[in-house]
């Protein structure tokens, strides 16, 4: 009776370790597929840049979420060599039910995207955009270097 208490045992503490081990290889999953998602819109970005000499306008929105709409829209344009992103490239969600979408990471949550304008960087000749997913908790950190975020900057380096 007691050795199969211990094989029970180990079997619990075998079965709680590789549970652990899928959540946070999921986890990592999600992070990398996150990140190739912000990857595939900044090429987008970069493409649309080329062609209107500047990225689409996130309105003042510090949030992200009324950007994140705008700049699905923008990437969508039949307009010069639009559309560009594929809409089954990317995740969407419609996170404040009005209709208009916004890109998703991973965990359907929307992505944020902010136009430098927008974030207080009036560099000169430093035309740039901040794009991030809020990550597994789905708390906006502003890409914080403690945070869970997954900015499309260096963490580090919150100005380049």
């Amino acid at each position: 009776m007691t050795e199969l208490l211990v094989v029970i045992a180990i079997i619990a503490v075998l079965a709680s370790l590789s549970l652990t081990g899928l959540s946070y290889a999921r986890r990592v999953s999600n992070e990398r597929a996150t990140l190739a998602t912000i990857k595939v819109l900044e090429s987008a970005l970069e493409r649309y840049e080329t062609d209107f000499h500047d990225y689409p306008p996130s309105d003042g929105d510090l949030d992200g979420i009324a950007g994140a709409e705008n700049l699905w829209k923008c990437l969508n344009t039949e307009k010069k060599e639009g559309p560009y992103v594929k809409s089954g490239d990317v995740k969407t969600v419609d996170s404040n039910n009005n209709g208009d979408p916004e890109p998703a990471d991973h965990w359907n949550q929307p992505l944020r995207y902010v136009h430098h304008r927008d974030y207080q960087n009036r560099t000169p000749n430093k035309r740039t955009f901040r794009l991030m997913s809020v990550g597994i908790d789905g708390v906006h950190e502003n890409g914080n270097r403690s945070s869970d975020d997954i900015p499309n900057w260096n963490k580090d380096k919150p100005d380049q």
